[in-house]
């Protein structure tokens, strides 16, 4: 931890050494942003092809208005479902540019998250946390959360994804009339419920 801080005070001191210099010279320093956002895409892909070259069994659970139903899923079904988070990448460069980056080190689950936040309030994909193992720096759990609206009906989704296990995607459905639904699912091939 000590050394964290005498790396930062140093970048600090260098950073603010390059604003004054060229604040004496009549210049702003502009610093590029470089950065890259996480991009999920290649992580779903490979979780895909993980169960694809395995033969796990593959089943749905899903919980809707109080009733549970679970079937089994087959390997293009499955890979349907994970379309959902294929779809919600959002580490292109149109994409990214909408998003703020922060980084923590979460004690209390081992992690280190990686959280975009939309700097638009309406953008569709609300938030994104990626934990990584704080050991390895290994995908340990993606979650989205979106807002949508399809029709007169507005849909709030909540995808998780456990690496190597299991993943949900759960809707709430809400219309301007009133009318309510929540919709469970579950899809898992490695993991103990």
């Amino acid at each position: 931890m000590k050394q964290i801080r005498v790396a930062f005070l140093f970048l600090l001191i260098i950073i603010l050494g390059c604003q004054s210099r060229n604040a004496k010279n009549g210049k702003r320093a502009s610093i590029a942003d470089t950065a890259k956002y996480f991009a999920t895409t290649p992580f779903i892909k490979s979780q895909i092809q993980y169960v694809d070259l395995r033969n796990f069994p593959i089943y749905k659970i899903t919980v809707m208005d109080g009733k549970k139903d679970s079937v089994s899923l087959s390997k293009e079904d499955f890979s349907r479902w994970a379309g959902v988070f294929l779809d919600k990448d959002i580490s292109g460069p149109e994409k990214a540019a909408g998003y703020k980056e922060s980084v923590f080190n979460d004690l209390s689950t081992g992690s280190i998250t990686i959280n975009y936040s939309p700097l638009n309030g309406e953008a569709v994909i609300q938030n994104v946390d990626i934990l990584l193992a704080q050991e390895t720096s290994q995908v340990k759990r993606i979650l989205i959360k979106s807002v949508y609206n399809h029709g007169d009906t507005m849909i709030t989704e909540l995808c998780s994804w456990k690496t190597d296990k299991s993943f949900q995607v759960n809707r709430s459905y809400t219309t301007k009339s009133g009318y309510q639904k929540t919709e469970l699912n579950t899809i898992n091939w490695n993991d103990t419920p």
